[in-house]
């Protein structure tokens, strides 16, 4: 099952760096919430700063971003995971 990044506790992430594993699987592994469209939101400074601050704790703190995607029948969160900063260690 997926755990999403805004799921990842702040001791698992620090985890995570000491394994010393990329952005790029980082994002893999631990993806932006559904309901967000940022371009490669969990891509450390160059993603999306409140997620990245562990900010983000649900839908609701996203409502007010633009790259929000509203829950409808229609629109059930697709993801648009961009490159930047893909490689990269955290």
């Amino acid at each position: 099952m997926i755990k999403y990044f805004h799921k990842l506790a702040e001791e698992e992430f620090k985890e995570i760096v000491k394994e010393g594993m990329t952005w790029g699987k980082c994002a893999e592994e631990y993806p932006q919430p559904k309901w967000c469209n940022y371009p490669g939101a969990v891509q450390g400074a160059m993603g999306c700063w409140s997620l990245m601050d562990f900010r983000i704790k649900g839908r609701g703190s996203c409502k007010c971003c633009e790259h929000y995607i509203p829950a409808t029948p229609t629109n059930r969160g697709r993801i648009h995971r961009g490159l930047t900063n893909y490689d990269r260690v955290l």
